[in-house]
């Protein structure tokens, strides 16, 4: 029967007055506090996070910094990462307001940009149709630079 670590303490209420109490369903030592009751075992994998490392998570997002480039900085599960933000996007108050718009004609401004898909041959158009007042999008087209597709972005 082998003995209880001397430095082990309760992660409760610090006392080192503890006793094993049997194994976990993953083979691990189980402990039990005497005094306040509390099971724990030695190594934990799951460990709580601390407010300052919560600080810190809080900040890195701000910063708009990947949750893959947050995860591997600050050695901590991906998933668990992605959970988070989660429930912090939930707590966030949805509030839209819409205006209408004033009815009558509607200006419109065309734009262009290209970019290549897949290779260099493959050249392809975006149109935009703006609204010139507003400066939102009405519209928008993917193809060639033809007059045709110009006026399919309307």
């Amino acid at each position: 029967m082998s003995a209880i670590p001397r430095f082990l303490r309760c992660p409760n209420c610090g006392s080192d007055d503890i006793m094993k109490n049997g194994t976990t369903r993953r083979g691990k030592q189980n402990y039990k506090c005497r005094d306040c009751g509390r099971q724990f075992v030695e190594d934990p994998q799951w460990k709580r996070r601390e407010p300052d490392q919560i600080t810190m998570i809080d900040r890195l997002l701000l910063e708009k910094i990947p949750l893959a480039g947050i995860a591997r900085v600050l050695k901590m599960s991906a998933s668990w990462l992605q959970e988070y933000v989660n429930r912090c996007y939930e707590t966030v108050a949805r509030q839209v307001e819409v205006t209408p718009k004033a009815q009558g004609p509607l200006r419109v401004q065309m734009d262009e940009l290209w970019s290549f898909v897949d290779e260099k041959g493959n050249k392809q158009w975006v149109w935009l149709a703006l609204d010139v007042e507003t400066r939102e999008i009405v519209g928008c087209f993917i193809g060639d630079r033809s007059s045709a597709s110009a006026s399919l972005a309307l």
